[in-house]
């Protein structure tokens, strides 16, 4: 049986999604600038930037300074991409279900969490393995700290250097911080931060592949692979089929049979320690 104390993180997709991490034995990291969420990666940095125009607004010469170093930082700030990929805490959420599975149609993703938290330990810089923070004292105790060395930083270096240094030196977190109005997603995220361009990355058993494209809704999107090849019987643990899907549990066994997560199409048990599901929700 699952032991019940084993912590697992849950990816919501289509069903042509898990098949392709199934198949591939990875699963995509995408361009967060790119989410179907327009502030998806800003939502933190503009109470930032918002705050700190607050403080200055009082000198137009000292916000001027600010805004152009800042405009700066942006520019410079294009080369270095935020790849994402988001699980949650729930395993048969509805908002997810419908959000994020195809309107209940698709496949949530039990992987292992204590796997996907020995990634950054391993690699030391660059990525992370977060819980999103929604609570808004958190939110505001972090942007008190960040505005506090900005203006530490405009004191010892001017307010324009200030300003084009700062968003380079928190971008890694800024992924990390979402609307209070998405909690009921408990969402964890692992977050790498680096140029699109690089050679495949071993972490582990585990891998990044180098970046590559795709095309989606009329846009050219960066990710990247986390492949877990090595480790796909370990690495994923549960499988849940959504409340509107018409895919039977033997189909799910027999691919993943097919594809070397299973020795056998069998019940859950030793040798089959994927546990597969039915959605218990009504939604249909």
């Amino acid at each position: 049986m699952k032991n019940e104390k084993e912590e697992i993180v849950y990816h919501y997709c289509s069903l042509e999604g898990f098949l392709s991490i199934i198949q591939n034995s990875s699963i995509w990291m995408s361009d967060i600038s790119k989410s179907n969420d327009c502030l998806e990666s800003i939502y933190i940095c503009n109470k930032i930037k918002n705050r700190i125009k607050c403080e200055l607004e009082v000198d137009s010469e000292n916000l001027h300074a600010w805004e152009t170093g800042d405009r700066i930082s942006g520019e410079l700030d294009d080369s270095m991409l935020t790849y994402v990929v988001c699980f949650s805490e729930k395993m048969d959420c509805l908002s997810q279900w419908r959000g994020y599975a195809d309107d209940g149609k698709g496949i949530s993703i039990g992987f292992c969490k204590k796997m996907l938290e020995s990634l950054p330990k391993i690699m030391h810089h660059n990525l992370s393995f977060s819980k999103v923070i929604y609570d808004e004292k958190q939110q505001e105790k972090y942007i008190n700290k960040v505005v506090e060395e900005i203006f530490r930083n405009m004191e010892f270096k001017g307010i324009g250097l200030a300003g084009i240094e700062w968003n380079s030196n928190h971008k890694d977190e800024f992924a990390k911080y979402k609307n209070p109005s998405f909690e009921e997603e408990r969402e964890w995220r692992l977050i790498f931060n680096s140029f699109p361009k690089w050679k495949e990355i071993k972490v582990g058993d585990m891998s990044f592949t180098e970046p590559t494209y795709r095309v989606s809704k009329g846009q050219l999107i960066s990710y990247v692979e986390l492949s877990f090849a090595n480790v796909k019987s370990e690495f994923v643990k549960e499988i849940w089929i959504g409340p509107k899907s018409k895919i039977e549990l033997r189909d799910i066994k027999h691919v993943l049979s097919r594809y070397g997560y299973y020795d056998e199409v069998d019940d859950y048990n030793e040798k089959n320690p994927i546990l597969i599901t039915k959605s218990s929700s009504s939604y249909r």
